[in-house]
Order: structure tokens, then sequence, then C-alpha cells
């Protein structure tokens, strides 16, 4: 979800980082983890601070319910990477923390790549990717101390399998809606800009001219409508186990209790537009900029066991058009658990935002992440 994964009765998907019902709340990049030690006890302190105070004192980021999707069947599909920064003493004391710890990020069970995987995003062509806001802020070193995407992030582009690693590129530059915060999950929006080189040109050639990447046409204001409960497609490497809408689970298991894994093969999953009003009635934050989206069933209410999830966000919803194209119309933003029974997902209306799109290429700073529209204080 990441997608934000609002879980109640507050917020995530997760910061994420990022599966398709966008996240759990932004959790921070650096999961890290040992026993209940007395230390980090301190009132109000976050689960990294304490997790991070334990380590200290110990020491001497899913599709529900999809399928693997067909080979070069997104090629514009991204996932957003990090180093998963580890070290050998954080590797030894996760592993001597018992299942269920709110510390423990389970670092000998997970592959590498699931460690590293954040988010996913869309390619736009011309060195572009759109993701979700929260997919670029709020990043973290892997010493838990604050940072920014272009130092800590990088893309994965031309693949559906995150153990190829050909198509690694660095991030450039960072624009995020200036509307976005943790408190108020409107306009979950940011670009990405990849180096404007000539290295970076050749190899972004040979990955289209190969057809492993493409960019995607975002759906504009003047697009015909959405049909009732139209069939929408969303993709992703989040979690795949369902969880229900409380906090009835342990981090990072799911409902069944079972260990939450991000898959190496891209997912995919076919949900149906929903009206307004079934996502108005679980989360506060929807609006114009908002599309609501999940398994709908034939009595008008939404089923379970088909979503996005923590490790989704900021990845494409698509609509079919004639000829066989895909359109991007959404990107995943916020969810209440993964595939809960009755609750919808909350994605981000691309289409609201096509005047955004455009003038944030232009307030595009290399080596900077700018917030677009810039706040005021910023534009006197």
């Amino acid at each position: 979800m990441v997608r934000t994964t609002l879980a109640a009765p507050l917020a995530v998907l997760i910061f994420a980082t990022g599966a398709l019902t966008a996240c759990q709340q932004s959790q921070p990049a650096s999961e890290r983890a040992e026993d209940a030690a007395p230390v980090a006890s301190a009132e109000g302190s976050s689960r990294s601070e304490r997790c991070r105070a334990r380590l200290e004192s110990n020491s001497g980021g899913r599709i529900v319910g999809g399928e693997p999707a067909r080979p070069r069947s997104a090629p514009w599909q991204i996932a957003i990477m990090s180093d998963p920064g580890y070290s050998d003493a954080e590797r030894r004391f996760d592993a001597t923390l018992q299942d269920g710890d709110e510390c423990k990020s389970y670092l000998a069970e997970r592959e590498e790549f699931e460690l590293a995987h954040k988010c996913g995003g869309s390619y736009l062509g011309d060195g572009w990717i759109v993701t979700a806001a929260h997919c670029v802020l709020s990043i973290k070193a892997p010493d838990g101390s604050a940072s920014d995407a272009i130092t800590h992030r990088h893309v994965l582009l031309g693949t559906q399998n995150l153990t190829i690693q050909d198509g690694t590129f660095e991030i450039a530059a960072v624009v995020v809606h200036s509307g976005y915060s943790k408190r108020n999950k409107m306009d979950d929006i940011a670009l990405i800009r990849l180096r404007d080189d000539a290295a970076t040109k050749r190899r972004l050639d040979a990955l289209i001219a190969e057809k492993r990447l493409a960019a995607i046409e975002p759906m504009q204001p003047d697009d015909r409508d959405f049909d009732e409960k139209e069939e929408l497609r969303v993709t992703g490497w989040g979690y795949m186990g369902q969880r229900n809408a409380n906090r009835d689970w342990q981090r990072l298991r799911d409902s069944q209790g079972e260990l939450q894994r991000r898959p190496a093969a891209l997912q995919q999953l076919s949900i149906n537009y929903l009206d307004d009003n079934l996502c108005e009635d679980h989360f506060t934050d929807f609006g114009a900029g908002s599309l609501c989206a999940g398994p709908a069933i034939s009595d008008g209410t939404v089923g379970e066991g088909r979503d996005s999830c923590q490790g989704d966000s900021g990845g494409p919803l698509t609509r079919l058009e004639d000829g066989g194209r895909r359109l991007l119309v959404g990107l995943v933003s916020v969810g209440k658990g993964c595939g809960a029974p009755g609750v919808p997902a909350v994605y981000v209306r691309v289409s609201h935002y096509a005047d955004w799109i455009a003038q944030a290429k232009r307030a595009a700073r290399m080596s900077a992440v700018t917030e677009w529209p810039r706040p005021a204080q910023q534009a006197r």
C-alpha cells in the first residue's frame, strides 16, 4: 500500500512505503526490531523509537485475492525500492524476538527483495513516474534518521519480477502535492523524475525497445465517465494476506496469523468502480480527488477478500479502453485492513490531477524534493 492503510479508528496504507489497499498507517521505512526491555518505555514514543532503543540496549511497505499478472501485461508498473540496510547486529537482535513482538521484523523469514520493496508507481514516459505522496515522504535512513527519497530510495523499471534488478534507476527529483499530510490524506500524489542524461535515456530506450517498459496514459477530465460497477484492474507487489479493518492482528501478520509476504512476481486483481457514498461511509478523507473501488456484489454492497494492501501504495489502477489499451485512472492510496468484509478502498482519482501533473513537471528541481503548489509562506 504501501498504500496508506487506515487502521480503525485511525488512518497507513502504510507509511509505507508501501499493498494493494494502500497501506497501514504510514509506518516508518525503517522497521527495526527484542526482548521487552524496560528501556524505551517513554510515553508517546513511536514504535520505531521504542524498538531502536531496545536494539541499542541489547547490542553488547499486497494484492489480496489476486493472481500473477501475465508477462509484460503491465509494462508501466514500477517499484520503489530501498536498501534494506539492516546490520548484522539488527539481524541477530531480530532473531532473538518472539513472534508477535512489536519490534520483530522477521528478517530471517523474508527475502531481501521483500525488505527492500516499499511502493508501486506508473511510468508516464520521458523519465517521469507518478506515485502516491506518502510513498516519498517521511523517508528514514537505515540508522533511523530523517532522510529523503532521492537519497534513500531508487526505482525498478522494466520488470514484473522483483528479483530482476537490471532496471534499477536513481531518483533525481521528487514533486509532492503540498495538500497532502499525515493528518489529511487527500492529494496523495507525487511525481518522480529520473536523471535527464544520455546514459539514462539509452537505458530507458533499450527497455522500451525490448517491450519491457511502456508509458501509460493518465485519464483526463474530459474522458468518458465510469460505468456503474465498471471493472478495473489493480497491480502490485504488496502483502497478500487478508487483514481485518480493526487492530485484532499482530504487526506483519494477516487475520489468520500468517506472516505477511510480498511476492516476487507482480500480482493483478479485478475490482469495481464504486459509488462515492460507499467510501464516504468509511473514510473522512474522501473528496473530489478520490476514487472509490472494491469488489462489488449483486446486492450493491462491498465484498471481501479482494483488495490492494500494504506495499501496493502508489501503484496503478487501470481500466480497459477500446482496442485493448489500458488507461491509468487511479493510484493506490488509503484503506482499512486488506480485503476486510464490506470495506472498499480509496484511490487517487488521476483525472482530477491532470493540471497538477503538468504544472508539477515544470516545478521539479533536480536533486530536490519540491512541494507544489508552493506553500504560501514559500511563495512570498
